[in-house]
């Protein structure tokens, strides 16, 4: 991956060379399965990444990945769906200073990315600053702090300081348990947010190119009625299409809850798929995980409110929409 705002490490050997303490926490094989500044990470690079665990998934008892912040959340978010049941922690990790500046952070991520790739937790997680964090739900919240990422709509899993505290509430290693790897992928996903006084034609234009939508409304998921911005009749032109649109929330917490208001109660009616309290990331990267396991509609939505990862909160699972 790629550290700092300069450029990415040419290989995994000169970047663990300026970290020489994680060789007393691990034994460490190195792999470069890609050096590119994060901000040019398509979709293709998350099967490669993926790949690259799975191929050497049987020799290792975790794995670090280092990975430029910008997209970061994306990649977490796409291995924690196409590798689940996990045994093993998977972690990725970064910094906002490269690595080789004054104050850099990359030292000391590298080192807790290690610290917990050797811990019993089994998951997908995103190690920054203090703390840990489930990858479907972290997201980048700051250019600027150390403490770059946010857990969203749930805490994080744990922290690391002096010590490294971990929650109960995550995945630890089981024997027994036989990863499922389901490298699926349409990326013809839509991201869009919406704004007074959007064209809803602009949003069939954006259909027309893709295969899906995640739209962020306003509040718990509103979207405009009124006559020339009414982007509800898009909705269900859309859906009535075979396509699928799902919307969300652009406030950084909380939850879609589209029954509260009557304009919501139209939303849904309409055959929007709502993203509950998944983050934009989590809900764009499932988007086109589902969409590479199947076209149609209704089953779609289900795969969409079904949790696989704790992508949606225990609480909403099994909630009935529409």
């Amino acid at each position: 991956g790629e550290h700092g705002a300069l450029s990415p490490f040419e290989t995994a050997e000169t970047l663990l060379d300026t970290v020489p303490e994680v060789r007393s926490i691990a034994d460490v094989s190195l792999a470069n399965v890609a050096s590119t500044d994060s901000a040019n990470v398509a979709p293709e690079f998350w099967l490669e990444v993926s790949r690259a665990v799975v191929d050497n998934y049987q020799q290792y008892d975790g794995f670090v990945i280092s990975h430029g912040t910008d997209t970061m959340a994306y990649t977490a978010a796409a291995l924690s769906f196409f590798l689940q049941e996990l045994d093993k922690p998977i972690v990725l990790t970064g910094s906002q200073i490269a690595i080789g500046m004054l104050g850099s952070d990359g030292k000391r991520n590298l080192v807790n990315a290690f610290r917990v790739a050797v811990s019993d937790l089994a998951e997908v997680v995103i190690v920054f600053g203090s703390k840990i964090i489930r990858g479907v739900r972290a997201r980048k919240i700051s250019a600027f702090s150390l403490e770059a990422f946010e857990s969203i709509n749930e805490n994080a899993l744990g922290e690391i300081g002096l010590h490294m505290r971990i929650s109960n509430s995550r995945a630890r290693r089981k024997a027994g348990r036989r990863l499922l790897y389901t490298p699926s992928l349409n990326p013809d996903v839509a991201l869009l947010t919406v704004y007074p006084g959007m064209r809803p034609e602009f949003l069939d234009y954006t259909l027309q190119q893709h295969s899906g939508v995640v739209l962020l409304g306003y509040g718990t998921g509103n979207l405009p009625v009124s006559d020339e911005h009414n982007l509800v009749d898009s909705v269900r032109r859309i859906v009535t299409a075979g396509k699928p649109v799902l919307v969300g929330t652009q406030c950084v917490l909380g939850a879609t809850n589209m029954a509260m208001y009557r304009v919501g109660k139209t939303i849904l009616e309409a055959g929007a798929i709502p993203t509950v309290d998944m983050t934009p990331e989590a809900a764009v990267v499932k988007l086109m995980w589902v969409l590479g396991q199947t076209p149609q509609l209704e089953r779609i939505s289900s795969m969409i409110l079904k949790s696989y990862c704790r992508e949606i909160a225990q609480t909403f699972e099994g909630v009935h929409y529409g």
